[in-house]
């Protein structure tokens, strides 16, 4: 059977260029030998997480009535994905967010297992004005959603456009697309992948956290690192004691499902009538204040 690629494009201009690259590396996804499908996040209803954490505490299919089932089905059932977005404020659009909140429905055990039983990869593709600078959140957001879909990203490449479809004029960025879209299968098909250089040995990202005088860590991926300062340059070093608490690989999702997020429940409901109490005592303060200042107005 054929592996399938699902591409995904997070932009609301059709043809824009967002959905130029994604469509060219799908092009190049079939010519490897895939099956590929296309679906516009923009044009799928989503609607926010209401935080009900259902989904996980029960094992539930997530009950918003909502485009987002049959979008996680398609997620699940593909091998790899190609997403494409645009860089809006710094990153991309709110649709990103919105739909990488309600992928807590695949961090359920049993899904998550049965997800990471099977090989997947993912490839993500940036349109951005000025991409030195001035979209420095795109790709880490993006990245993010390909980890929380059990995808990880395998390549991925930034043009530089504006207008919608400019991109169509720039033979690089289609070419670095098409790479992309290459990869994504070599990658399913257990190929080794020459990833784009990064910092962080685990998801390639350049973003850092500085935790102490010379301790940084990934913000994505979690794993700690020690800065180093040799020959007039800067570098990081990542032991391996540190890649092992990679935040992606499966034991460490498990564990933090099971041992923080999962208590959180009976914590929740053993305290609930003293939070019941607190925010009647709160709202009843809130009324009081609310009502004197209307009266001095």
């Amino acid at each position: 059977m054929a592996l399938k690629v699902l591409g995904l494009v997070a932009s609301y201009r059709k043809w824009g260029n967002s959905e130029v690259l994604v469509r060219v590396a799908l092009r190049a996804a079939g010519e490897e030998g895939a099956d590929t499908e296309l679906i516009r996040l923009t044009d799928v209803k989503i609607r926010p997480c209401k935080g009900c954490m259902a989904c996980l505490f029960k094992g539930e299919r997530c009950a918003i009535r909502d485009g987002m089932p049959e979008l996680l089905d398609a997620l699940t059932e593909a091998d790899g994905l190609v997403i494409g977005a645009p860089t809006y404020m710094l990153g991309p659009p709110g649709v990103v967010k919105m739909a990488t909140d309600r992928l807590i429905e695949l961090m359920h055990p049993e899904r998550l297992r049965a997800l990471m039983a099977k090989r997947r990869a993912s490839g993500i593709l940036i349109a951005a004005t000025e991409p030195e600078g001035w979209s420095p959140f795109t790709l880490p957001l993006l990245k993010l959603f390909c980890y929380a879909c059990a995808a990880p990203p395998v390549d991925w490449a930034v043009a530089k456009a504006s207008g919608p479809g400019e991109v169509a004029l720039d033979e690089g960025a289609l070419e670095n697309a098409k790479r992309v879209g290459y990869n994504v299968v070599r990658a399913l098909r257990g190929e080794d992948i020459e990833r784009p250089e990064g910092v962080c040995p685990t998801c390639g990202g350049r973003l850092l956290e500085f935790l102490g005088p010379d301790k940084v860590r990934c913000p994505l991926c979690g794993v700690e690192g020690r800065l180093v300062y040799e020959d007039g340059r800067f570098s990081v070093e990542f032991g391996p004691e540190a890649l092992e608490k990679a935040r992606w690989e499966l034991e460490n999702v498990l564990k933090h499902i099971r041992e923080v997020v999962m208590p959180t429940r009976d914590r929740y409901l053993a305290l609930l009538p003293k939070i019941r109490e607190a925010l009647g005592k709160l709202a009843r303060t809130s009324n009081s204040y609310e009502g004197a200042r209307g009266a001095r107005s």
